[in-house]
């Protein structure tokens, strides 16, 4: 008999616990995920093309001119994070041009915002040499498929913004 009660306690518990995990998982969802951080990567598609980099280039300098934050470097890369279109303003810094380049690879690569690195890739990409986990590199995703990425840098607090106006015009564009 006391055998079955101590089976029944810890029966009892565990069902405790399941009801509390299921509740915290509840109120977790509830919450805004950020860009990447929780959202399945989309799939890659046909790499980015020159035309469609030159667009991105074109809308990231309109955003950077609006926000007076036209000290900018501004990289493209395919889907392989590798470069396929690249501007420096007159006036970046030259660590900008590295910076640029190295959000650009990486979103790509990784297929989210480098600001926020899922925490199930976080320790896998903090190791990768060349992953920037600051602001301003965002995938650039046409019909839920990433075609490459955009990386900026040099724009003080508005890496992020420049990067993601430049990504939302291919994406408008279809």
């Amino acid at each position: 008999m006391r055998h079955i009660s101590k089976t029944v306690v810890l029966c009892a518990l565990l069902i405790g616990m399941t009801a509390d995990i299921r509740a915290q998982q509840a109120s977790d969802t509830s919450r805004v995920a950020l860009p990447g951080e929780r959202a399945v990567a989309p799939p890659y598609g046909m790499p980015i093309t020159l035309a469609q980099a030159e667009r991105a280039i074109a809308a990231a300098r309109t955003e950077a001119a609006k926000l007076n934050s036209g000290d900018i470097a501004i990289a493209v890369a395919d889907t392989h994070g590798e470069l396929v279109a690249f501007v420096r303003m007159d006036n970046a810094a030259m660590h900008s041009i590295l910076y640029a380049q190295l959000k650009a690879r990486a979103a790509a690569r990784v297929r989210r915002f480098t600001s926020t690195p899922p925490p199930d890739i976080a320790a896998a990409v903090s190791t990768t040499p060349d992953f920037v986990g600051t602001p301003g590199g965002v995938p650039i995703v046409v019909n839920g498929k990433t075609i490459g990425a955009v990386g900026i840098s040099g724009a003080e607090n508005a890496d992020l913004a420049v990067a993601e106006a430049a990504a939302k015009a291919l994406a408008a564009a279809r």
